[in-house]
């Protein structure tokens, strides 16, 4: 027979040993707090106050590097030209140089091929006497029609002889006394006919520049009742 008072009684079930699930899930919210918190006031510590987002430039925003020019890219130097002064400039013409030239055969020169007017200065200056020494325009510049060109001259004004013009025609007279350096002050009876008289004898000493007086006339036939 079974003794009642062996019969142990019920044991009551042990709880398990460390944290419910309940405590756990509010420790762990609770710690989500605190970590935001800490970072909130991190935030306000470092800045104005106002946590602001930080931006990141995406990869597409980046600026990416330029890539060089290829050689063949690059623009090439341009060749520096130096002037010329055997070619005339663009659109026009240039001074010849005629610096140490015989300075008549350079004035004569210069009337040809330019058409201009020339005046010669005579300096006293050292270099190879009746040479030219210098011009104005230098040459190489500019120097269109209707320039007026100076020759500067070494040695005291130019002398030579009055050329004989007479019995030529006045204007074959007028071209033959400039082109020798000498000028046309006056025609005293017209430009027309033929030189019955200059001013200076011919075979006279001039000196360039000087000025002559030229007297012309047209021959009148007589008249047949004179002639009879």
């Amino acid at each position: 027979m079974t003794d009642p008072w062996a019969q142990t009684a019920p044991l009551t079930p042990q709880r398990p040993r460390g944290f419910s699930p309940g405590t756990i899930a509010i420790l762990a919210t609770a710690t989500v707090l605190l970590a935001v918190a800490g970072l909130a006031i991190g935030w306000f510590a470092a800045g104005d106050g106002d946590p602001k987002a930080q931006t990141s430039a995406s990869p597409s925003a980046m600026a990416s590097p330029t890539p060089d020019a290829s050689p063949s890219e690059q623009p090439s130097p341009t060749p520096t030209v130096a002037p010329s002064t055997a070619s005339p400039a663009p659109g026009g013409q240039v001074m010849p140089d005629v610096n140490t030239q015989e300075f008549r055969e350079a004035r004569a020169q210069i009337i040809k091929d330019l058409r201009v007017s020339v005046t010669v200065k005579f300096v006293e200056e050292a270099g190879t006497p009746y040479t030219v020494l210098r011009t104005e325009p230098a040459a190489g510049l500019s120097a269109p029609r209707g320039t007026h060109v100076t020759l500067y001259v070494v040695g005291p004004v130019f002398e030579f002889e009055m050329p004989n013009v007479v019995d030529k025609s006045c204007e074959a007279a007028r071209t033959e006394l400039l082109a020798a350096g000498l000028r046309i002050d006056k025609y005293v009876s017209g430009r027309q006919g033929t030189v019955r008289e200059t001013s200076i004898l011919a075979g006279a000493k001039v000196k360039w520049d000087d000025a002559v007086d030229l007297t012309c006339s047209v021959a009148t036939e007589p008249s047949p009742a004179t002639a009879g």
